[in-house]
């Protein structure tokens, strides 16, 4: 009996790993298919775009911007993190 529960507490843990394994990968990729225009970035920062144009958008250490003027919402989140 007792192997049978361990047997069963092994599985419930290992389907739970898994499970929440899979979640967070989700929400990963959600976050990083999110782009955001300038506008956007700016209002996250609680700025104007032109203050942001100003300040942040050519620093070294700011995200860096891809084609069409967007950058990855993960990134912004990451970089506002770590200031």
């Amino acid at each position: 009996m007792d192997n049978v529960l361990l047997s069963l507490s092994d599985w419930i843990e290992e389907t739970i790993e898994k499970t929440v394994n899979k979640l967070v990968q989700m929400k990963l990729d959600e976050l990083n298919a999110e782009l955001w225009t300038r506008e956007k970035v700016a209002e996250r920062l609680g700025m104007s775009p032109g203050t942001f144009d100003k300040y942040y958008r050519n620093d070294k250490n700011f995200p860096k911007e891809l084609p069409a003027v967007r950058w990855k919402k993960a990134e912004i989140i990451a970089w506002l993190n770590n200031k």
